[in-house]
């Protein structure tokens, strides 16, 4: 047999030292003991959403608002119009812009999952179960880039396990979020792999991450990337500043143009709905809800995420005891600092404490609840704990102490909180109340902040019973769509036609093949400027041209990072096959 050098993990459990050894029989016995290791991630990744297989899906506050998107998001799909603009039930017919406006990972997921499953709930939870083993492995993945697989698997466990993680599922219906945190891990593992490597796929694996995390969620992207930015300038070695920086600003740079057909639009809108522009709303205010703050005696949601957090300090806690001793690990040093210093910051960033930061930084305000930041602990607080996990084996060999007593103590009152308050006293719909739901949430008044600069609240408007309203001249609507309406008006006088639908800057109207002046009434509702004699009017959601620019720059950029991801996957398969020969 061939002898190479490959890497041997020492008893400590952090990669340390090369050592001559012959490497398919060594490879093969590496091999199964990661498929092992990856199998019990992915198991425990199941295990702990078994009860949303067996009782149904949790019924969290967002859920609602995820379920009136989901669906007519998939009828677009299926209607071939692959991102849509112009939710046109929303508001009881009125509409919103809000698919231009939230990112929509999730819900192609969703849609992907539904025309595999044929129903709502099975594709639901289908969905849940992919996030919680992404998750998982995800954490696995960027674990194993620094530690042994044994660490490595222990932060898959811990992190799909972490309290706050269950209670974005079970609890809050915080599903975009969930999915972003799913893809946060995998982000860092390729921040990781472009510092320790000089790879071109590991930073076209970050570019993928990151457009990824920019479609699901952007409170998370805006968390996630300051906290990425913050691990790679402490792990970045300082001889290859710029070399590293240059790798890590393209694997960046192309995460922005593969979800550029989302980010662009979004920016370029901003200033045609409302947003915070009509009075932020307290509950959204972030100087309301930090952590420990005076707030939380009268925000129930701050009082809740305060119970929550304590939980989590138990669940992560034995992760601190050993921590000195971890880092006389000179191979890990850098590592567990990155680690730790991101740790203590995000949970900071939860509190009051950091009230200066949020002051100066700009956009993270719009984050909205500062407890977001525990996201990241999580994920932190799970490595740490993996990595002092081999400690914690050789103390209780030795000796129990009063103080392993307490920690334990406390970790297993979190682990009592995470079944009882967040996992029990979920409320979960069956099968058969959660099809019926799924139909009578359609159409609902939506936020405030999504509806159109011009539009007055639902509630204020003036009632049409009509979905076209020319006054005295005869209209006949010949086909409704979403985002493509036809009528046929006939002659008179009046020379203004009410839509039952309100004004966006998009909408253009047409007779006869010209256009013609759309604007907004009191309501915000839409008016077309008709020309007297009989005609047909086609009322048009149009996309700008910059639209099918950038959706061809991302499908291009996927076709690149797809294509990339290919020609990686068949590499190894023949270094494998080239190890298998030479035994």
């Amino acid at each position: 047999m061939e002898s190479q050098s490959i890497t041997i993990l020492s008893n400590e459990g952090f990669a340390p030292h090369p050592v001559a050894v012959d490497h398919p029989e060594v490879a093969g016995r590496k091999g199964r003991h990661e498929f092992r290791n990856v199998s019990i991630v992915a198991v425990v990744a199941i295990a702990v959403l078994l009860p949303i297989v067996v009782f149904g899906i949790p019924n969290g506050a967002d859920l609602p608002n995820h379920l009136r998107f989901a669906l007519p998001f998939y009828e677009s799909i299926q209607a071939g119009h692959l991102h849509p603009g112009w939710l046109a039930e929303s508001n009881y017919g009125l509409g919103d812009p809000r698919f231009i406006f939230y990112p929509p990972g999730l819900y192609y997921l969703l849609s992907a999952s539904r025309m595999l499953t044929g129903e709502w709930f099975s594709a639901s939870i289908l969905v849940f179960l992919f996030l919680s083993i992404a998750g998982g492995l995800g954490a696995y993945f960027w674990a194993h880039t620094i530690f042994s697989p044994s660490v490595a698997m222990w932060t898959g466990i811990l992190y799909t396990l972490a309290p706050y993680r269950l209670n974005e599922l079970y609890q809050a219906s915080l599903l975009s979020e969930y999915a972003a945190c799913s893809v946060v891990p995998l982000a860092f593992a390729f921040v990781e792999r472009v510092i320790r490597k000089k790879s071109i796929y590991d930073v076209i694996g970050l570019g993928a991450a990151y457009a990824l995390l920019i479609l699901t969620h952007l409170p998370i992207t805006v968390i996630g990337s300051l906290a990425l930015t913050a691990y790679a300038l402490i792990r970045i070695e300082r001889k290859f500043l710029l070399a590293t920086l240059a790798r890590l600003a393209l694997g960046v740079t192309l995460g922005l143009a593969a979800s550029s057909f989302f980010w662009t639009s979004m920016l370029a809108e901003l200033s045609w709905i409302k947003g915070n522009s009509a009075g932020l709303n307290p509950y959204y205010d972030y100087r309301l809800n930090f952590l420990f703050s005076p707030s939380a005696l009268t925000n129930r949601n701050t009082w809740y995420a305060n119970v929550l957090a304590l939980a989590m300090i138990g669940f992560l806690l034995p992760g601190l005891v050993f921590i000195l001793r971890s880092f006389k690990q000179e191979k890990s040093k850098r590592a567990l600092t990155a680690v730790l210093a991101l740790l203590l910051v995000t949970f900071l960033m939860a509190t009051s404490l950091s009230k200066p930061v949020w002051a100066i930084v700009p956009k993270l305000s719009e984050v909205q609840f500062p407890w977001r930041w525990l996201s990241i602990t999580s994920l932190m607080g799970a490595i740490l704990f993996a990595a002092g996990i081999p400690k914690w084996q050789e103390q209780l060999r030795k000796r129990i102490r009063p103080r392993d007593l307490a920690v334990g103590l406390a970790f297993a009152l979190s682990l009592v909180f995470i079944g009882t308050q967040i996992i029990q006293e979920s409320e979960y719909i069956s099968r058969a109340k959660f099809e019926p739901m799924v139909q009578e949430v359609r159409g609902a008044v939506s936020f405030k902040d999504w509806l159109p600069a011009s539009a007055r609240d639902f509630n204020n408007v003036e009632k049409m019973s009509a979905k076209v309203d020319a006054g005295a001249r005869p209209v006949t609507v010949t086909s409704w769509e979403p985002e493509r309406r036809t009528f046929h008006l006939g002659a008179g006088s009046e020379n203004t036609v009410q839509v039952r639908t309100y004004f966006y800057p998009r909408w253009t109207a047409y007779a006869d093949g010209r256009p013609l002046p759309v604007t907004a009434n009191a309501d915000g509702l839409l008016l077309i400027s008709a020309p007297p004699q009989a005609t047909d009017i086609q009322l048009i959601f149009a996309q700008p041209p910059r639209v099918r620019v950038f959706e061809i720059v991302t499908v291009m950029s996927w076709m690149l990072i797809l294509s990339s991801l290919l020609l990686a996957a068949i590499k190894m398969k023949g270094k494998r096959a080239a190890a298998s020969g030479s035994q």
